[in-house]
């Protein structure tokens, strides 16, 4: 019997506390008609699905409250509930797509059951059909949420990738890992002050809205080794240049303290992606919205990130989910609700970047053309942007508050020339 992680149990939490919160990640494939019947897939499914053991579990809540809840087998567990098809409104485009995500990724999971599923949604314009896969942030992180993908798609790579490795024993609290940790947790607490709301933090209706844009990663290979950047830094910065025009068009300054944003770092071992379970930890950087130039963004971004490394602030973050391990459930199960309760003001919006399939991927034979991610949003974060590579292109999906936020298809464009801008420029 394994028992859920505290921070595994934290994202069930924040569903308890929030009623309008769903904490599913997911993405839809988007792939070349025509769809297959849906007892094909149901098949596909079944043939795979005991290779991952924790897609035929549900959670259990431990007796009287006094443990963690466990994974446990689920004793009936019917794919006709977890492989599903849902049609998209005519004409079938990038509107109505966004639509069917959107309200998708807002309805919560049964608990009772598994919690994954895959829907088939049909009626995509020029005959094509997708393959929308949810798991439930209890279940995997952005890492290990991908793993969904080998029950339902072949790849093309040369040969099976192997297996994942489980990991070995965890290092255990030295003396060396605490003095990090305790640097980075500084770090973390200077970055918890609260930031200027900007329209961009508040209360959530439930409701959302989703878009999306795509970029090319091979474009980038010269003003990457130009200003010694990475793709990720390139990512951030093209997010901060769409904020920073977002909130020019709301009459809003782009103040150097008005966004900051959670970015998921994984705490993974190598070989471990396909393992389930949440292994990620995070860093709290500010976005240079301030800055007009995007070169100059770039390089911010670059530096900041950098800082943030060498302050351990994702040290601080292991260091403190092991020692939330080390507390009596009942301690943490309160501590946890107390804290979600309160109307946070320190983060902004959340930005998670996840390595794709690095080949094309085939479902019954159909190759998939696009991947496009979700992150969801909670806790008074109106605006949550998941990246996601497939072979050389860069998915950037925006997930926003429904009322709140309904300029996200400008946002997304906003992104897009954020990114070409940064390509433009002599170096």
């Amino acid at each position: 019997m394994e028992r859920l992680t505290p921070l595994s149990y934290a994202f069930l939490a924040a569903e308890d506390v929030d009623p309008v919160a769903c904490l599913a990640i997911g993405s839809l494939a988007v792939l070349d008609g025509p769809a297959p019947r849906i007892d094909e897939l149901r098949a596909v499914v079944a043939s795979r699905l005991p290779t991952v053991p924790r897609y035929q579990q549900r959670i259990v809540a431990g007796r009287f409250g006094l443990r963690a809840p466990s994974w446990q087998a689920a004793p009936d567990l019917d794919l006709r509930r977890h492989v599903t098809v849902r049609r998209v409104q005519a004409p079938g485009g990038r509107a109505e797509v966004a639509s069917l995500m959107a309200e998708a990724m807002a309805e919560r999971m049964d608990r009772d059951r598994p919690l994954w599923d895959v829907t088939v949604c049909d009626g995509l314009a020029d005959g094509r059909w997708g393959v929308l896969s949810r798991v439930h942030h209890t279940l995997a992180d952005g890492v290990s949420g991908t793993g969904l993908y080998r029950v339902v798609f072949d790849s093309e790579a040369p040969g099976d990738e192997p297996p994942p490795t489980p990991p070995g024993t965890a290092p255990g609290v030295t003396g060396r890992s605490l003095v990090a940790a305790a640097r980075g947790a500084v770090a973390l607490g200077t970055a918890l002050l609260p930031v200027i709301r900007e329209g961009l933090l508040g209360p959530l209706d439930g409701t959302r809205r989703y878009a999306w844009t795509e970029v090319d990663i091979a474009e980038t290979a010269v003003i990457r080794r130009e200003l010694g950047v990475t793709v990720n830094d390139l990512v951030l910065s093209a997010i901060s240049g769409g904020l920073r025009e977002l909130l020019l068009e709301r009459g809003r300054q782009p103040d150097a303290r008005a966004l900051r944003t959670l970015l998921p770092v994984s705490s993974r071992a190598p070989g471990t992606a396909g393992l389930p379970g949440n292994q990620v930890t995070l860093m709290l950087s500010m976005l240079p919205v301030e800055h007009d130039d995007p070169v100059e963004r770039v390089l911010q971004v670059h530096e900041r990130v950098a800082r943030l490394r060498r302050a351990h602030e994702p040290e601080a973050g292991v260091v403190l989910q092991a020692l939330a391990g080390l507390l009596p459930f009942p301690v943490l199960d309160r501590g946890l609700r107390w804290g979600l309760r309160l109307p946070q003001q320190q983060i902004s919006t959340v930005t998670t970047n996840v390595p794709g399939p690095r080949t094309p991927l085939t479902c019954l034979g159909r190759p998939v053309r696009q991947l496009l991610p979700v992150v969801p949003i909670a806790d008074r974060v109106r605006l949550g942007f998941a990246v996601l590579s497939y072979c050389d292109r860069l998915a950037f999906g925006i997930t926003a508050d429904r009322t709140s936020t309904p300029d996200v298809d400008v946002l997304a464009s906003k992104i897009t020339d954020a990114w070409r801008s940064v390509l433009a420029q002599p170096v």
